[in-house]
């Protein structure tokens, strides 16, 4: 990337990241996700003016990690987000999507979370 003066580099962190995100029973996880944030942000800089870094930080994803799950823990999940609803696989990928196409974005955290933080 740095031969070609260009490109793009997209992170995958977590909600568990941020720094309302962290939670009991998964602190090595959180741990790991923010660093990842912090990471983000320092290789902006240093990459920039020519290489983009950002980072997507999707919140609870209908997936197969939530097989076997109550159904009281998902509901309580669910209801701690605004939307009251899963975020699915393709609401990420359009994420990285976007960040893959914009030029003037550069050491963000682009965050899907049904409105997760916002109701903490």
């Amino acid at each position: 990337m740095k031969e070609k003066g260009s490109g793009k580099i997209i992170n995958t962190s977590s909600i568990r990241g941020l720094p309302e995100g962290g939670r009991t029973g998964i602190m090595a996880y959180s741990a790991a996700k923010a660093a990842l944030i912090n990471f983000t942000k320092t290789l902006a800089k240093e990459l920039a003016p020519t290489i983009t870094v950002n980072a997507v930080a999707p919140g609870f994803t209908d997936s197969s990690a939530f097989n076997g799950v109550a159904k009281e823990t998902i509901k309580g999940y669910l209801d701690s987000t605004l939307l009251k609803r899963w975020i699915t696989p393709d609401e990420i990928a359009d994420a990285f999507l976007y960040l893959a196409g914009a030029d003037a974005i550069t050491g963000e955290v682009l965050v899907i979370d049904a409105g997760w933080t916002l109701n903490l």
